[in-house]
């Protein structure tokens, strides 16, 4: 099968047409470049819905990238919500709650759990809003927060709050759990980045909407790597293979 393909910059610029209400999923490995593409694609989708609230939940102790791209897009990094009052709106927010130190484990996570709760209850009911969960098995399975993402997954659209999940591994954890399975079959965009494993692509058959698991399941495992300079050294990054299931549509994008 031939599949068409495009340049990083081609995509985001030509391609990538997100209107507000989609969801967005995108599959792979860690340290692949999900969260970089995640806020590529934000930043797009922003310039062209300006109306819609962005909020990125970080529940992650630490990460330099997000840092980065919260510096580049005019994120206001806070650590509670509401927002405090401010003179100046930002673009948008990243969610980033402090996390209790030297304390139970389950204490922390529900601290982070209750934090995360509140912004996605406002974001899903007063709708309009772009909500980025990097990733999203930590807010789901490790915070317990699967059925807050469930709204958006299944009653979002309609009222324009649109969720994106960046994920590690779709097949899920034998002792953590996994995802809902709405996060696979209610995105109408999709990325994957090359895997190799096979428990991962057998959830493929979960996508729907006219998409053949078999033909995905066929491209994600020989999708090119490159060796890419970042900040944080040289990383072995994936082309991905893009799914636009309103086609449905397929593309390979690069580096």
């Amino acid at each position: 099968m031939r599949i068409a393909r495009f340049t990083r910059e081609e995509w985001l610029t030509r391609k990538f047409d997100y209107r507000p209400g989609e969801h967005f999923g995108i599959w792979e490995p860690t340290q692949g470049g999900k969260t970089h593409l995640a806020y590529q694609a934000v930043d797009m989708a922003l310039r062209r819905n300006p109306h819609l609230r962005f909020v990125s939940a970080m529940p992650k102790s630490r990460s330099p990238a997000t840092r980065r791209w919260a510096s580049a897009l005019d994120l206001k990094i806070i650590d509670q919500w509401p927002p405090p009052a401010s003179l100046r709106k930002p673009r948008g927010y990243v969610l980033w709650p402090k996390h209790l130190k030297d304390r139970p484990v389950a204490e922390n996570r529900a601290h982070l759990a209750d934090t995360f709760r509140k912004m996605l209850a406002e974001q899903y009911q007063k709708g309009d809003s772009l909500t980025l969960a990097d990733d999203i098995y930590v807010l789901a399975v490790i915070l317990g927060l699967n059925m807050d993402c469930e709204e958006f997954w299944t009653a979002g659209a309609e009222g324009g709050a649109g969720l994106w999940g960046p994920n590690q591994k779709p097949s899920g954890t034998l002792g953590g759990g996994s995802v809902s399975s709405f996060s696979y079959n209610s995105p109408t965009h999709l990325i994957f980045g090359q895997d190799t494993d096979v428990r991962n692509r057998k959830r493929f058959s979960e996508i729907g909407g006219g998409i053949d698991p078999e033909v995905i399941a066929s491209i994600v495992p020989g999708l090119r790597r490159f060796p890419v300079e970042t900040p944080e050294g040289t990383k072995n990054i994936s082309e991905k293979l893009y799914i636009d299931k309103r086609g449905p549509y397929m593309a390979i994008i690069g580096v």
